[in-house]
């Protein structure tokens, strides 16, 4: 199989391919991996600058909506011009940006999947190109509030336990985006299981998800799980934290799952 691989927010190919380089060790060696570099300069993820040199790269530096369909058509023109691909492996915000793209195509039923399986390394909840974007009202004081229409049409302010309101919060605080926010600037929400009921679509083949018991990202990626194909999905938990864990245990078993995955699909085809 060839597979797709997006890297993480503040990392590079090389470093992702580093990361998965013992999963990559343990599959056959008849699958080819091919990446995609983000093409937008930032910060270097935590502990990255001290092991791995730059340039530290991501695919959207804020989830705003100029910058995701800028990294949606990257992805696209990329499978045109080098594809077909099989699969897809993204890891942190690669796993959003794939999860992303795939779950807007799956809007339209005449179209057919990008990929025949996906797997998604500590992944972010992916953001909705097409939903009505959050408007941030941001005070002198730094305090930052989240409305669901413009300020000057006395837009209601999202309760931080809504669905999907908190997983928007959570992103802009926790990788720092908060200092980076405007007042008056448009962000994208996520798509969640829960934000939009009656709406019955999903990315439409099987994914793997697996994801890290100590990650603050942990209950978005079992959220993402949800949305993901009517194939079948599976979930693997592992010990550690927002990373590919190395221990020989863990590797064991994320090589079990994609490897099981990948041959279902195989016979299924």
């Amino acid at each position: 199989m060839r597979f797709l691989c997006l890297h993480g927010l503040g990392t590079n190919p090389q470093i992702l391919e580093a990361q998965i380089g013992l999963l990559r060790a343990q599959l056959p060696g008849t699958h080819e991996f091919v990446y995609l570099a983000g093409e937008v300069e930032c910060d270097a993820a935590h502990g990255v600058s001290n092991i791995y040199p730059g340039p530290y790269l991501c695919y959207y530096d804020l989830p705003t909506v100029d910058q995701v369909a800028d990294a949606h058509d990257l992805v696209l023109s990329f499978i045109e011009d080098e594809g077909p691909f099989d699969g897809v492996i993204g890891f942190s915000q690669g796993a959003a940006l794939a999860s992303s793209v795939m779950l807007r195509r799956a809007k339209d039923p005449s179209l057919e999947p990008l990929f025949q399986i996906a797997i998604f390394i500590c992944a972010s909840l992916p953001f909705d190109l097409d939903a009505t974007p959050v408007v941030v009202q941001k005070s002198p004081n730094g305090r930052l509030k989240f409305l669901d229409a413009p300020v000057m049409n006395g837009g209601r302010e999202i309760s931080q336990s809504s669905a999907g309101a908190q997983s928007i919060i959570q992103e802009f605080h926790s990788l720092g985006y908060s200092g980076l926010l405007e007042d008056g600037m448009h962000v994208l929400r996520r798509f969640h299981p829960k934000m939009r009921p009656g709406i019955n679509f999903n990315m439409g083949v099987p994914t793997v998800n697996i994801v890290g018991k100590k990650d603050g990202y942990l209950q978005q990626g079992l959220s993402l799980a949800k949305l993901g194909g009517s194939r079948g999905t599976v979930t693997l938990e592992h010990g550690a934290g927002h990373e590919v864990p190395r221990d020989g245990l863990s590797t064991r078993k994320m090589t079990r799952v994609v490897q099981d995955a990948v041959e279902k699909v195989r016979f299924q085809c």
